[in-house]
């Protein structure tokens, strides 16, 4: 099956990850988040029990490393395997995605110019 495509984003754009809330209590109490990502998540929507996190591509993957952290801080297996739908479910988003780092968008060429000798 082919993968479906990728969409492009520029830098600091935002993209949606919907976690459940009871998965997001999960995340805050149980893995050390430095104060950007706090704000993040406390500036999502919440509707009907779904929390709706806008963040860049960067915070989504700063937002990963913490969660595997979490994931071998805990002996809990059930707590493991919540961290584990959670990463699945922000690797979903991630490769959803890409940076368009060109300055305009499209690809650009470059122009050769011979330089003589004087």
């Amino acid at each position: 099956m082919l993968s479906p495509k990728r969409k492009r984003l520029k830098p600091g754009e935002k993209v949606s990850l919907s976690l459940p809330l009871a998965q997001v209590d999960l995340i805050v109490e149980h893995t050390l988040l430095d104060e950007g990502l706090v704000a993040t998540i406390h500036a999502a929507r919440v509707l009907d029990n779904t929390v709706r996190v806008r963040c860049t591509l960067g915070e989504l993957e700063t937002l990963a490393g913490c969660v595997a952290a979490g994931t071998k801080n805990t002996k809990d297996r059930a707590i493991q395997r919540e961290f584990g739908a959670i990463f699945e479910a922000i690797a979903k988003v991630e490769q959803a995605y890409f940076y368009d780092l060109s300055r305009s968008g499209t690809s650009r060429r470059m122009k050769l110019v011979r330089i003589e000798n004087a």
